[in-house]
């Protein structure tokens, strides 16, 4: 793209079903795995007042599309060039929209992820002066052809799931806090409306595959299944501090994985950032196995 073509780059935020589509499109050439969803890209940008879309077009050809939010004390986000359109300034472009959003929230420093697989989008950043703070080893489970394992909580704990137990969110959300506090690498607390937009509320949550762990009537972990078509993807497992070390996770994972195979799911995906070898090792102990094609660095810069 000459610069007489770069200036014809309209960057613009996403409002109609025609643009999410065009997001969609974009994802679809940079990260084929994600599989968003017009109903969860609307849900998203619905719940949370501190989210921007961004999707950059030549023409009426999409070439990029963008995120970002505020989250903890950084503002999160990603940036989408389609293959073909790479080197020619879009992704500078879309990191100075992306910088003029993380400002409009108060915010000083970006951070993001790419893939292990992509280091030329790690070098893209560690131009402009962002660094490695983490990582996020990702791993898969092959469903076909395994039993669905017991799922054997520890004495004194039964799991439900949160179509039975539905009036137990301020639980689940204190909980949930604890994790966001423990895990390396984490930025800050959610909000209780971002919690839930999230982890509940978001159309590929069903409460019949949400695991809850509760010890007498108190809720003491919880975890949960994104569905996406043929495959789901197991998000945070939680425990309470004084609840750890017991097996807890162990039985929410199990509940997890015998779920996704009852309910016809091929593929059982999920990720651990790296400095968490608990979890990481229970996950392999569950039967999963490295997916380094998937597996992310996390990288956090300054505005531009």
């Amino acid at each position: 793209m000459h610069a007489n073509e770069l200036s014809q780059l309209a960057i613009t935020p996403v409002e109609t079903d025609a643009d999410f589509e065009a997001m969609i499109y974009v994802r679809a050439l940079v990260a084929p795995e994600a599989r968003p969803t017009v109903e969860n890209l609307r849900h998203n940008l619905e719940a949370k007042k501190d989210l921007h879309y961004l999707v950059a077009r030549t023409g009426d050809a999409p070439v990029a599309c963008a995120f970002v939010e505020a989250w903890g004390s950084v503002a999160a986000c990603d940036i989408a060039v389609i293959p073909a359109a790479r080197r020619q300034g879009i992704g500078s472009a879309m990191l100075g929209e992306v910088s003029r959003s993380a400002r409009s929230f108060g915010k000083d420093s970006l951070q993001g992820e790419v893939k292990e697989s992509d280091p030329e989008s790690r070098a893209f950043l560690v131009r402009r002066g962002f660094s490695k703070v983490g990582a996020e080893k990702a791993l898969v489970l092959e469903l076909d052809g395994i039993d669905p394992p017991a799922v054997e909580p520890p004495d004194g704990v039964r799991v439900a799931t949160l179509a039975e137990e539905p009036d137990r969110l301020d639980e689940m959300y204190a909980v949930a806090v604890q994790g966001d506090e423990d895990i390396p690498g984490s930025t800050g607390k959610q909000t209780f409306e971002d919690w839930r937009a999230h982890e509940i509320d978001k159309p590929n949550r069903r409460p019949e595959l949400m695991f809850l762990a509760l010890a007498g009537d108190e809720v003491v972990g919880y975890a949960g299944l994104q569905a996406y078509g043929d495959r789901a993807f197991h998000g945070l497992t939680v425990t309470r501090r004084d609840w750890r070390r017991r097996g807890v996770a162990t039985a929410l994972k199990r509940a997890e994985i015998a779920a996704a195979k009852q309910t016809g799911f091929e593929r059982l995906l999920t990720e651990s950032e790296e400095r968490n070898e608990p979890m990481r090792r229970l996950n392999e102990k569950l039967g999963f196995v490295p997916a380094p094609e998937w597996s992310t660095v996390v990288m956090r810069g300054p505005l531009v």
